[in-house]
């Protein structure tokens, strides 16, 4: 029998993309349009075209029975609309985009892959393993909530990871540029891929990280932009707007290498976040099923939204209760619906654990014009640190893809975006960064010493503030792009990591992972809530003081550049139940040395320098001892020039 269109069963509701059922193959699009028409290949070869009938069209919804197909994973489909041929967005799997970065892309329409669930028990081909994925009834969103409904996904069995938000270290890479370098010793058929990945969870674990985000991993067009006699420009971000969003990147290592890596990840007690780019232009409930369908069918963890997130609509999904969402805004009123709340899915102690969290470059801003010496900047740091709002946590980072990378912060005082091609025009000119007296690298002793002090500066502040420190990927070892503060396009080592600067740069990397092992083994910089600024327990000392130059007193002068922070460990237990000890830490931006009289500690207790950010890292910090040296006068310190003091109250 060959090809046909049937009326079998057409009258029946099924989801977006395709569901196989009785041998027959039901299609259902929406598209506003005259005439749409399902294209089949098998190969790279059209063999057929059919047209949805009009009578079952339902608004823009067309539904489609096709019956004589052969379900072995060797037919395809894409549709065409008033004569545009256009990619199933529902698809899951996909030919024509299984190698990165090829100029056939240019011209290649992606072909979605139709196969049964006995093919896919074979899982020799991605669309064995799509299937093997998908509920029993087919693809699309309804049977998201069905299969929700009857049992958990088979991909949940390492179970799923939630990390508080206080417990949590973020770090950020693009699965490409992570490994992609020969430098980083991946073997060259897993590099740049999920699997490269994987071979770096060791890494990633001794560094103290316990949740990975991903930059765009889906199916997007890493070609999308002509570029004259070049060809094209690479879209290495993965911003698109026609992205397929239920696919795992085929260059990747699609279905397969993702759900091996998140298999691996929650082994090891990690999380896997996904960046998802959406431009306003979607529907909101398309945006809802590919969260959905990414929670039930791999069990991921969260999601960042970039661009267009209507969070009050997915805060309030039922199905995405407890799993963590980011977003650029997020008001109290996102959280509420019909006056209840819907904040998390456990509750400790009657306190509600929160899933939503801000994520913007406001820490960013501030952070960087505090620690270049900007005026009127002691205010906006007290708040930077104490920040931890109930209603969302706040995701904080010196240095995220876009813009400078934390190196190039204290290296240029303008962006360099040359090789993009746009004339320097493109990028924003706002970077609040400082070359410290020489545009890009330095041979001069006193400014690459100032520049490592900087670096160091922004890490104790980014990694011991109170919201959930963010490293993006590459700054652990002071990678550089060079001055490029938008480097969408480059596909080389301005965006790979170059595994080569971990040697260069130990006492970077070796002070990263000191202080993320200092906040981890400290309760008193990991709370769940925002401190109150009171001694409200009658303990001696409020859980929070800030400081100036003199102990309890803040100078707020707009030209002021000293402050300090106490953070009282006796209102903070650590897992034995006994209190955590007490930190100051005191932050000098000017350029010139100050002293800075010390608050009094409980009797019988003295403060110890742990870190000072003018000196070489002290052996007590980076080998977790803590045991701090005496100071040589106990009531006072004096601090370096654009330098932070870390002290330790034994």
């Amino acid at each position: 029998m060959g090809i046909l269109r049937s009326d079998k069963h057409i009258g029946k509701l099924y989801p977006f993309g395709y569901t196989i059922e009785d041998g027959a193959v039901y299609f259902c699009a929406a598209e506003s349009c005259e005439a749409l028409s399902l294209l089949l290949y098998k190969g790279g070869k059209r063999i057929s075209e059919i047209a949805f009938p009009k009578e079952e069209r339902i608004g823009d919804v067309w539904r489609l029975c096709v019956e004589g197909m052969e379900l072995d994973g060797s037919l395809s489909y894409t549709y065409r609309a008033d004569e545009k041929e256009f990619s199933d967005p529902y698809g899951r799997s996909f030919f024509g985009r299984e190698r990165y970065k090829e100029r056939k892309n240019l011209k290649t329409m992606p072909r979605t892959i139709i196969c049964t669930e006995a093919e896919a028990a074979s899982e020799k081909t991605e669309a064995g393993i799509l299937a093997k994925a998908a509920p029993k009834v087919g693809a699309g969103t309804l049977q998201d909530v069905l299969k929700a409904e009857t049992g958990p996904s088979p991909c949940h069995k390492d179970g799923s990871c939630f990390i508080p938000y206080e417990d949590s270290i973020i770090y950020r890479l693009h699965v490409r540029g992570f490994t992609k370098d020969k430098s980083s010793g991946v073997e060259a058929g897993r590099a740049g891929t999920f699997s490269g990945i994987i071979d770096k969870i060791g890494y990633l674990k001794d560094l103290g990280v316990t949740s990975l985000e991903l930059m765009p991993a889906y199916e997007y067009n890493e070609t999308e932009h002509a570029f004259g006699r070049e060809g094209y420009k690479t879209n290495y971000w993965g911003f698109t707007e026609d992205a397929l969003r239920f696919a795992p990147k085929r260059s990747f290592g699609g279905a397969k290498g993702f759900r091996e890596l998140i298999e691996a990840l929650h082994r090891e007690g990690m999380e896997l976040i996904l960046g998802m780019y959406f431009s306003g232009n979607e529907p909101e409930d398309y945006v809802l099923s590919v969260l959905r369908f990414w929670r039930m069918h791999y069990g991921l963890d969260g999601v960042h939204i970039i661009g267009y997130a209507p969070m009050r609509l997915l805060l309030c999904d039922p199905y995405l209760k407890g799993m963590k969402l980011w977003a650029d805004r997020i008001g109290e009123q996102d959280l509420k619906r019909d006056k209840r709340e819907f904040l998390m899915p456990v509750r400790k102690k009657e306190q509600a654990v929160r899933f939503a969290a801000v994520y913007d470059d406001s820490f960013q801003n501030d952070l960087r014009r505090f620690i270049k010496g900007d005026e009127d900047m002691v205010g906006r740091m007290m708040g930077l640190i104490r920040s931890n709002p109930s209603h969302a946590a706040r995701i904080n980072y010196a240095a995220n893809v876009s813009g400078f990378s934390l190196n190039d912060v204290f290296a240029y005082d303008r962006k360099h975006n040359e090789p993009n091609g746009e004339n320097n025009t493109d990028g924003t000119d706002l970077n609040y960064s400082w070359n410290c007296g020489e545009e890009g690298p330095s041979r001069k002793k006193r400014i690459n010493e100032l520049r490592r002090q900087l670096y160091k500066n922004a890490l104790v502040l980014t990694l011991l503030s109170a919201g959930t420190p963010l490293i993006n990927a590459g700054d652990e070892m002071a990678h550089t792009k060079k001055g490029n503060n938008n480097s969408w396009c480059m596909d080389d080592r301005t965006e790979w990591i170059c595994w080569d600067d971990l040697k260069k740069h130990e006492d970077i990397y070796q002070l990263t992972k000191a202080l993320i092992r200092l906040r981890r083994e400290h309760p008193v910089f990991r709370q769940s809530e925002e401190l109150r600024g009171a001694d409200y327990r009658y303990i001696g000392l409020p859980d929070i003081s800030f400081h100036g130059k003199s102990a309890w007193k803040v100078d707020m002068e707009n030209y002021r550049r000293q402050l300090a922070v106490c953070l009282n460990g006796a209102y903070s237990k650590r897992t034995d139940g006994t209190a955590d000890d007490c930190f100051y830490i005191a932050m000098n931006m000017h350029w010139e040395a100050h002293k800075f009289y010390l608050p009094k500690l409980p009797e019988g207790k003295s403060w110890r320098l742990l870190l000072d950010t003018s000196e070489e890292t002290s052996e007590d910090l980076l080998s977790g001892a803590e045991a701090g040296q005496e100071l040589r006068f106990p009531d006072s310190i004096r601090i370096a020039a654009r330098s932070i003091v870390i002290l330790i109250g034994k």
